[in-house]
């Protein structure tokens, strides 16, 4: 098959539709040629134990295998896939991401609310003026986003776990629409507001616009009946949409224009968190955005294939906030990153791996500033659970298991805990990062040796310069337990000394 490299494809796995872009990198910006969209309702299918039901699961695997055909001729860095809120709540997520990934053809990236919302809002920035701080509402079907931001850069991200597909069960659950639930439903989600009500006044905004197919649906609806599309609703269009809903009684008789068969379901619980949204917030009138979360991981994308990736100021500003010790950062990752290079084809790890490596030997002594008694525990817990800009939770999950796995007792059942696909490569980066910190253990860098690294079938060779050892004690009893420990991955790990050809020139 012919590899299409100009060709970059987002993926948006959301509560209510999935959606997919298929973009062409011109002249440095992407133009759109392909839109794929398919309404599976996740979010309708999930119960309280985070269990799916076969039905759903079953549409969602098409919808994905049809996405996974588009973009089998697209170099695999050039496409991303993210799961959102229903993702999030999934009692099992590793069981279903290992066949929705199969039928995909690529992996499934969970995000958190908050990098949600961040990937909203670069989105929407993409079709406006960058000149005014805007806030902007996103409804999807399992949670709603709010961020108040300027240019392209967030202020504030939050995201609230009620969306138009969760709310219309929780509110009509039988679909009846009576004007009492209707009231305790708005007055719920202005509940959920008020922690934030205080900074998002406090931030203000001269600019709000709302994005998602709810806000778009509502306004097309709206525009239905004053006769003209102009990408915006206004708090007294939603009302009305509001008394006409509750005129008709029940979701199967909801016949109003511009709503569409598929969203007919849903479309209340969507007008209810609008409604809620734009009388806390005192909105009067919400532009409509074109773009949404689609569109801001296709940019996020070309952002981290162009050396502009959010992860790395995500992980310069959490080692900054909890002081770790940038000389010593500098002196494990270096040691870590010159140790991957040597072992990298033999162990097949790709940029990915070795970027979470960088990223990981960077925050490994995180846990520091909570305590130094097991540092490596605190470390791992803090990166796993943080808001870090960019990052799925994978890949949080993936840094927190070097984190935690760097010293003392390999406790395999960390290891265990990760997708199968990632194990190797995780079982592979713990051996790097527990070598580079025994050898960087004096926090000298006239204490650093020379050294060659092999992979083979299972044995790790360690060359290091003749005598060097014997005059670093700590240093020689440090990787005598780490070779105990090393048998508990499967890995041998013999250590000799470096040739004369092998040392670096000085």
């Amino acid at each position: 098959m012919r590899t299409e490299t100009n060709l970059y494809a987002a993926i948006d796995l959301g509560s209510n539709s999935f959606h997919m872009l298929v973009a062409r990198r011109e002249h440095g910006e992407l133009r759109v040629i392909d839109r794929i969209k398919d309404m599976v309702r996740l979010a309708g299918g999930i119960d309280d134990e985070g269990r799916l039901d076969p039905g759903t699961q079953q549409r969602a695997l098409a919808s994905l295998s049809r996405f996974g055909q588009r973009i089998a001729a697209i170099p695999e860095a050039q496409v991303r896939a993210v799961g959102t809120q229903t993702f999030r709540q999934l009692g099992n997520p590793a069981a279903f991401l290992i066949v929705a990934e199969t039928a995909l053809g690529c992996s499934i990236d969970i995000i958190s609310g908050r990098e949600e919302a961040r990937l909203v809002f670069l989105g929407v920035s993409q079709s406006i003026p960058h000149s005014d701080r805007r806030l902007v509402v996103d409804i999807g079907g399992g949670s709603t986003e709010l961020v108040i931001g300027e240019s392209l850069d967030p202020l504030l991200t939050e995201s609230i776990p009620v969306g138009c597909v969760s709310m219309s069960r929780k509110a009509f659950p039988d679909g009846r629409l009576e004007p009492e639930a209707w009231r305790q439903a708005v007055q719920a989600v202005e509940n959920e507001l008020l922690e934030l009500g205080g900074e998002v006044r406090r931030l203000g905004w001269q600019q709000a616009v709302g994005s998602s197919g709810t806000i778009r649906a509502l306004e097309t609806m709206a525009a239905s009946k004053r006769n003209e599309a102009s990408a915006r609703i206004t708090l007294a269009e939603v009302e009305s949409l509001r008394e006409a809903m509750l005129e008709a009684g029940h979701v199967d008789r909801l016949d109003l224009p511009g709503l569409s068969e598929r969203r007919r379901p849903v479309i209340a619980g969507g007008a209810v968190i609008l409604e809620a949204f734009m009388k806390h917030l005192g909105l009067e009138t919400l532009e409509v955005s074109p773009h949404a979360l689609r569109e801001g991981v296709l940019h996020d994308l070309l952002g981290r294939l162009s050396h502009q990736d959010p992860r790395t100021r995500a992980v310069a500003a959490m080692a900054t906030r909890h002081q770790c010790d940038p000389e010593q950062a500098s002196r494990v990752r270096d040691w870590a990153l010159q140790a991957a290079e040597q072992v990298a084809e033999d162990w097949q790890l790709t940029p990915i791996h070795i970027e979470l490596l960088d990223w990981a030997c960077q925050l490994h002594e995180l846990g520091l500033a909570i305590s130094h008694d097991r540092h490596h525990v605190h470390g791992a817990y803090v990166v796993e659970h943080a808001d870090m800009a960019g990052f799925s939770r994978q890949e949080q999950e993936f840094m927190a298991a070097l984190i935690a796995t760097q010293r003392q007792r390999l406790d395999q059942g960390i290891l265990e805990r990760q997708p199968a696909r990632l194990q190797a490569p995780l079982r592979h980066l713990i051996a790097i990062l527990r070598l580079a910190v025994t050898l960087c253990r004096s926090r000298l860098d006239s204490d650093i040796p020379d050294f060659a690294l092999q992979a083979r079938n299972g044995e790790l060779a360690l060359r290091l310069p003749d005598g060097w050892l014997e005059a670093h004690s700590l240093s020689a009893r440090g990787l005598s337990y780490q070779q105990r420990q090393l048998e508990k991955l499967g890995m041998n790990l013999e250590i000799g000394v470096l040739s004369s050809d092998e040392q670096l020139e000085p």
